[in-house]
């Protein structure tokens, strides 16, 4: 390789870098917003009843801790319904919420059998069957604090939002595979609440979002996306930005409202569910989001490929580690303030280990996703 082509090449990483640079840093500004001005409790002055929406597939080990935290909500459970539609589940699902819905009948709860396949199908279902004009969605494996429908419905009857994304955090964090899943995915976290908050919102997680049923249903005959296996929260998001603009779109950064999830628990379950994840990226169609994963994707791209030049050029591992560096530098400010949010500061002294490690992952579930078929469970 010549001189001159590693000077060009150089010279187009630097971009990269920069536009990287640029996307990570609004974000860390966006939360900074959030952490200054949303941290603060709405008052909820206007009743409004909620369904809550729930996809459910083999999940026997899992649906009767969440149905016992939708049953322990603050909020009156004359004001909500919750509508579980099981996806052809295997295991004894639907019969575990039966029985939780007998034992416990001042709960109103709606137990559907899927028409059709998938996760999107299912909730779609559940959107179909609600009652009331407001919805909140979340996972059959998540845990909920007690005032998530509270504290989520009267911030978004506050700020006049059709959507409202909230905070998920992974959990435990024990061993290391552990800590730095929730690391991770605390980092996407922040950029969710970061690029909602600029009026740019680029991601979401359908663990823990509330939006406007009416809205929802008149978006749903524009989607192209339902065959497939991922993307039931973000193609939503982005039909809502197509037809209500993103200042529709908001992010509720309070602790009362972070939902539970569990980490994977090994690494074939982890690049399975992430592969599912980047799948869905080559339909987007929002500009912003395209552009936003790309500059990600790219940058990344650049770091890996400075490891394997330096097996040829060896030259080249330095300009590996000063990339590690940088980026660890541009990451760790969002980093550190989400940790704080979370209250889990001490995970971010496995930044720099994870930043290491972290961009061969990113390409790794990039091309899995764009050349593998993935499905939901």
């Amino acid at each position: 390789m010549s001189l001159e082509t590693i000077h060009i090449l150089l010279n187009i990483i630097m971009i990269f870098a920069a536009l990287y640079l640029i996307c990570i840093g609004a974000f860390t500004y966006g939360l900074t917003i959030l952490s200054r001005n949303y941290n603060r409790d709405a008052i909820l002055r206007q009743a409004k009843k909620v369904s809550v929406l729930i996809a459910a597939r083999n999940e026997g080990k899992n649906i009767e801790k969440l149905l016992q935290s939708l049953y322990n909500q603050t909020f009156d459970k004359e004001n909500f319904e919750v509508i579980i539609v099981d996806d052809h589940s295997d295991d004894d699902t639907f019969g575990i919420s039966e029985s939780f819905k007998v034992s416990h009948p001042e709960m109103s709860l709606k137990l559907l059998k899927a028409t059709g396949s998938g996760k999107k199908q299912a909730i779609s279902q559940a959107l179909h069957a609600a009652d009331n004009e407001v919805v909140i969605v979340t996972d059959a494996d998540c845990e909920l604090p007690a005032k998530w429908i509270e504290k989520m419905l009267a911030f978004y009857i506050a700020k006049d939002l059709k959507m409202l994304l909230g905070p998920v955090l992974l959990s435990p964090a024990d061993t290391l595979f552990e800590k730095l899943q929730v690391l991770e995915h605390m980092s996407l976290i922040a950029s969710t609440a970061g690029s909602a908050a600029i009026g740019m919102p680029v991601m979401c997680n359908g663990a823990n979002m509330m939006y406007d049923r009416k809205s929802a249903l008149n978006v749903e005959k524009d989607r192209t996306d339902m065959k497939l296996a991922s993307g039931d929260d973000m193609f939503l998001m982005e039909q809502f930005i197509a037809r209500y603009g993103s200042k529709a779109i908001g992010f509720f950064l309070n602790r009362e409202v972070i939902v539970k999830t569990a980490t994977m628990p090994n690494l074939k379950a982890f690049f399975r569910q992430r592969t599912r994840w980047t799948s869905k990226t080559k339909a987007y169609t929002n500009w912003k989001i395209i552009a936003t994963a790309l500059t990600v994707f790219l940058f990344n791209l650049s770091i890996v490929f400075f490891f394997v030049a330096g097996f040829f050029m060896p030259v080249f591992w330095a300009f590996y580690v000063l990339y590690v560096i940088m980026k660890t530098l541009i990451d760790y400010p969002i980093i550190r303030r989400i940790s704080a949010f979370m209250k889990q500061k001490k995970l971010k002294f496995w930044t720099l280990p994870l930043e290491f490690i972290y961009p061969f992952y990113v390409v790794f579930t990039a091309f899995a996703g764009m050349f593998t078929k993935v499905r939901w469970k």
